[in-house]
């Protein structure tokens, strides 16, 4: 389905190709949740918060900055995966999510090595 907008075009291209994942993050007192949007080779992912934020360039500058645009692709996906349903669902513990969260700024794959996300 084409749009008019290549960014929903791109939304809806990352929602088909099941790049977007809800992650469930549970905490001492509850759970949170936020959205990761992989990129189109995954190489990179991109955290969104629905309706608020996400950590895409685009999101900062053309959004925040210049509000050229009301939301990013990345958010628009998350929105159609929200209302489609079209998400995987990802379940962590603190422990786990901010060990994950540190190796991924340090560079390290999971297990200690150095190594790019695949």
């Amino acid at each position: 389905m084409q749009t008019r907008d290549p960014r929903e075009n791109r939304a809806i291209k990352a929602v088909l190709e099941k790049r977007v994942k809800k992650v469930k993050v549970k905490t001492g007192s509850g759970e949170t949740y936020f959205f990761i949007v992989e990129g189109s080779q995954k190489e990179k992912f991109y955290l969104v918060i629905p309706g608020l934020y996400c950590s895409c360039p685009d999101f900062l500058f053309s959004v925040r900055f210049r509000k050229r645009k009301e939301k990013c692709y990345h958010m628009m996906a998350v929105d159609i995966a929200l209302k489609e349903g079209k998400y995987e669902e990802i379940e962590m513990d603190k422990d786990t999510f901010l060990s994950r969260i540190v190796n991924t700024l340090l560079g390290k794959a999971p297990g200690g090595s150095k190594g790019r996300r695949k």
